[in-house]
C-alpha cells in the first residue's frame, strides 16, 4: 500500500468519523484533520487543485471551530455571571445569535411559542408578570410544551441584549431524541413551576 493510498483511507476514515459526531466541536476537529490529509495528499501527488481545495476547507473549519469555542466561552461566562446552575453548551450547535435593541418586544402574550431563548447579555422583562431575567437564563421553554403552544406573557428587552435562539421544532426534536436534554428541560420546567407556585405567578 502506497503512502497516497494510506492518506486516502485516512481521509475517508476521518470524514466518516466526523459525520458520526453528535457535537459540532468534535465534528470540526475531525474535519480539520481530514482537510490536512487532503492538503498533504495534494502536495505529494502533485495535484495542486486538491491541495488548494484542502487549504480552503481547512480555513473554513478552523474559522468555524474558533467561532464555536468563542460562543461556548461567552455562554459559560453569561451563565456564571447569572449564577445559573446549568450551561447551554449542549444546545449551542442548534442556536443562532440574535442582537436585540433596547425596548424591543421579543414576543407578545398569546403569540405562538416558536422558539426558546438564552440570554448571553442584557435583561428581559415579562411585563404582565412583573419579573426580569438576566445573563445566563433560558426562557420561552414552557410555552413550547403547553397544550396551546402560546406565550403567557410579553417579553421585552430592557436594554441592548445578546440572545441565542433555537426553534421550537428543534427543541421538541432534541427532547425526544436526546435523554440528557429531555431530563434537563424537565428539571428546568419543574423548577420554574415550583417557583411559580410559591410566588403565585406563571413564567413564560
Amino acid at each position: 500500500m502506497t503512502i497516497l493510498e494510506i492518506l486516502g483511507y485516512l481521509g475517508l476514515a476521518l470524514l466518516l468519523a466526523s459525520s458520526a459526531m453528535r457535537t459540532i466541536i468534535w465534528l470540526r476537529i475531525l474535519a480539520i484533520g481530514a482537510s490536512l490529509v487532503v492538503v498533504v495528499y495534494g502536495i505529494l501527488a502533485v495535484h495542486y487543485p486538491a491541495a488548494v481545495f484542502g487549504i480552503l476547507l481547512l480555513g473554513i473549519n478552523v474559522w468555524r471551530l474558533w467561532e464555536m469555542r468563542r460562543l461556548v466561552a461567552a455562554t459559560r461566562a453569561a451563565t456564571a455571571a447569572g449564577s445559573a446552575p446549568i450551561t447551554a453548551d449542549w444546545i449551542l450547535p442548534y442556536m443562532r445569535p440574535l442582537a436585540v435593541p433596547a425596548d424591543t418586544v421579543i414576543f407578545r402574550r398569546g403569540e405562538a411559542a416558536e422558539a426558546m431563548y438564552f440570554i448571553s447579555s442584557g435583561r428581559i422583562r415579562f411585563e404582565e408578570l412583573d419579573i426580569e431575567l438576566g445573563e445566563g437564563s433560558l426562557f420561552g421553554e414552557i410555552g413550547i410544551f403547553t397544550d396551546h403552544k402560546t406565550r403567557s406573557a410579553t417579553a421585552k428587552s430592557l436594554g441592548p441584549c445578546s440572545l441565542l435562539v433555537v426553534s421550537a421544532d428543534k427543541v421538541r426534536e432534541l427532547f425526544f431524541q436526546n435523554p440528557e436534554f429531555g431530563f434537563f428541560l424537565v428539571g428546568l420546567i419543574t423548577k420554574r413551576l415550583a417557583e411559580d407556585a410559591a410566588a403565585g405567578t406563571l413564567k413564560p
